[in-house]
């Protein structure tokens, strides 16, 4: 049976709920900066992985078809900034922390603030409200940081003016990949239908609310909006000199 990495966070998570049967895979849950690492050294997998993970594996199929996008407020990841501070010295990265993250904001504050920084991973003792930082994953909700936070999604959107696809449908095997996706496409076309509440456990009524009035704006079923958003952003990192050369795309 076909491994099938994924992060575990809320996405993934309503991704899988609105899919029929996935007993034809193995449901693994990881963090995000390791699945491409998985799915190098399993020839037989395939895997949500962050988009510019592609930058050091161009090896891989990706799907056109299914992934995980963001058009508006709705994001994986919020932006915390000190109160009464003029400039920004430090951003401090907490969470599942994936090379989206890593690279993305780094040209973020260069485009935002004409700042040259490299962005540091939080010790575990870090705290929100001692330094400016970007929060990813379901701490979010489960601690209502959105609340205070700015919509990573919405800053990437912005800047790329395309929706900012955070993760990809991945795999070395081109069968494999299109397998899923034959299959399992249709269950994303019709949009989000009721989900379960159990996806919702640990958070709050707020973090609840909000991403029921918000979920429009994920977008599994990928459009021709959504392919150009991937090329856009796989840009970037050119653009902005962190790589040498541009990535060329397997969709499959």
């Amino acid at each position: 049976m076909p491994d099938f990495y994924l992060p575990e966070n809320v996405f993934t998570k309503l991704f899988l709920s609105e899919i029929s049967d996935i007993s034809d895979f193995s449901k693994n849950f990881l963090p995000s900066a390791v699945i491409s690492k998985n799915l190098l050294t399993n020839y037989n997998s395939l895997g949500i992985i962050p988009t510019l993970d592609l930058i050091h594996h161009p090896e891989f199929y990706i799907s056109s078809k299914i992934g995980i996008s963001f058009n508006a407020l709705l994001s994986n990841a919020y932006l915390h900034f000190k109160e009464n501070q003029h400039t920004i010295e430090k951003l401090y990265l907490k969470g599942d922390v994936s090379s989206n993250e890593v690279i993305l904001s780094k040209i973020l504050l260069k485009e935002l603030y004409d700042i040259d920084l490299t962005p540091k991973l939080a010790t575990p003792d870090f705290s929100i409200q001692d330094e400016h930082a970007l929060i990813v994953g379901d701490d979010n909700f489960i601690d209502e940081l959105f609340l205070e936070g700015l919509s990573f999604s919405e800053e990437i959107i912005e800047l790329i003016d395309a929706p900012y696809v955070n993760f990809v449908l991945a795999s070395q095997n081109e069968d494999i990949l299109k397998h899923f996706t034959e299959k399992h496409r249709d269950n994303f076309i019709n949009g989000h239908p009721e989900s379960d509440d159990k996806i919702f456990s640990d958070f709050s009524k707020n973090s609840f609310d909000f991403i029921l009035v918000n979920l429009q704006h994920v977008i599994f079923n990928f459009e021709d909006q959504d392919l150009e958003g991937i090329k856009t952003l796989l840009q970037l990192p050119f653009y902005y000199g962190l790589i040498k050369n541009m990535i060329d795309l397997k969709f499959v």
